[in-house]
């Protein structure tokens, strides 16, 4: 990663893994591969969605969802929210 990180990114991050590899055995081998980061920040869109069906207000049988969409801020609440559009789904074209 040191290709595509800025230096003092990179190099906190060979600190971090050394001194978590220090703690959990294993962890850091040879083997280790590191395949990209991921930011702890969230995207500034927002699909619109209607609040009673959770669907898109002009594209019927859009349901957007989760952190892609802006309506969740983690994995967690991304399982959550989904969860919600699913059973909305189900309530609006198969519970009738």
């Amino acid at each position: 990663m040191r290709n595509v990180l800025p230096e003092a990114v990179a190099h906190r991050l060979k600190f971090g893994f050394k001194s978590f590899g220090k703690k959990m055995k294993g962890y850091l081998t040879n083997d280790a591969q590191i395949l990209g980061v991921e930011s702890r920040t969230s995207s500034p869109v927002r699909i619109p969605r209607d609040k009673e069906s959770l669907e898109h207000p002009e594209i019927k049988g859009l349901f957007p969802c989760g952190e892609g969409a802006g309506y969740a801020g983690g994995i967690a609440s991304a399982a959550i929210d989904g969860e919600r559009c699913a059973e909305r789904i189900f309530d609006l074209y198969i519970r009738k």
